[in-house]
């Protein structure tokens, strides 16, 4: 049985070695920004951050060695740091002379400084990853069993941003067609730096319609594609309610889904229950706690734990006591 708990600045090493495996805009293999980032999700745990700043970082261990993370951004969009996208919208052009009709897509900058909440920073070392014990599920899915314990910290709609289709030595396809054309910079220079300064994108991006049939027909096939590594994860968030909406994202093109908070089929799940009701009913349950003030939370396998050994080493491992009620979200039976 694997711990997943709430992160903090102890927890540098094992989180950036994910980070150097994902090294993504929300989990970059950035000594500084994971140094920061640690330290905000220690204090976003502990309600010490204002609302729209929270940052938290979950990580999923194996006997005491960190083997995945996943995060939750509590406001992605704010003054200052907007939440941008290209939207898919479609124009029409009519000839009355030639009697023509034609509709094109096309893709528009947008962008909000009140932005939604946005799930991300998934990672699990490759060992862990597609096997019975069921990794990804369970530090994915920990992100919304903690949203329903805390609803109130969070936007009422959930933003999940897919990576896209990449290309040889790391190149976006769809940077290269647009990104680079506009701002001069690497997909990796722009990644980076959008991280901290959004300036740049707001500025040289153009804000009049770019049309699609301009482009290569392979970074046609690139927008709103999902890399193969991201699909796993795609179909897990499917499952229970995210749906795609008409953006992606800048700089690889991939597909943003989003569903709302409180119709997020995990959220409506979680119940309140004593840690010996969750015990005696059998199907696959995800349970947490914040005893001690502190976040923590487990798998439970299928079978019900009638065995009192069993029930035990939960009790240890989550740390709570007889009778104290812990939150379960029934996942399977």
């Amino acid at each position: 049985m694997f711990l997943i708990r709430q992160a903090g600045p102890g927890d540098f090493s094992g989180v950036y070695a994910l980070a150097r495996i994902l090294d993504s805009y929300n989990l970059p293999a950035d000594r500084r920004y994971l140094r920061e980032l640690l330290l905000t999700s220690q204090r976003s745990f502990a309600g010490k951050v204002p609302r729209e700043k929270g940052r938290y970082l979950f990580v999923l261990e194996d006997r005491g060695r960190i083997v995945g993370c996943s995060l939750i951004i509590a406001k992605h969009g704010v003054p200052g740091q907007p939440h941008l996208w290209l939207g898919l919208e479609r124009a029409r052009k009519k000839s009355r002379t030639l009697g023509v009709e034609r509709e094109h897509k096309v893709l528009r900058l947008g962008f909000t400084e009140d932005g939604p909440t946005e799930v991300g920073g998934l990672v699990v070392l490759p060992p862990y990853r597609r096997n019975r014990r069921q990794c990804g599920l369970q530090i994915s899915f920990v992100r919304f069993l903690y949203m329903a314990i805390h609803p109130e910290r969070f936007e009422r709609k959930v933003l999940v941003e897919y990576r896209g289709a990449m290309g040889s030595g790391k190149k976006s396809p769809f940077w290269e067609a647009l990104g680079r054309v506009f701002t001069g910079l690497s997909y990796q220079r722009a990644d980076r730096l959008s991280v901290s300064n959004k300036e740049f994108i707001l500025h040289l991006f153009p804000r009049e319609p770019i049309y699609c049939a301009l482009l290569p027909v392979s970074v046609q096939r690139a927008i709103g594609a999902i890399h193969p590594a991201a699909s796993r994860a795609a179909g897990l968030l499917k499952g229970i309610g995210f749906r795609p909406i008409p953006q992606i994202e800048p700089f690889d093109g991939g597909p943003y889904c989003a569903a709302p908070l409180r119709k997020i089929r995990l959220i409506r799940r979680v119940k309140r229950l004593s840690l010996a009701e969750v015990l005696v009913r059998p199907g696959l349950t995800l349970v947490g706690t914040e005893a001690g003030g502190f976040f923590r939370a487990a798998l439970i396998p299928g079978a019900a734990m009638p065995d009192r050994s069993g029930q035990e080493a939960l009790r240890r491992l989550l740390k709570v006591r007889r009778g104290e009620k812990v939150y379960a979200c029934r996942l399977s039976g």
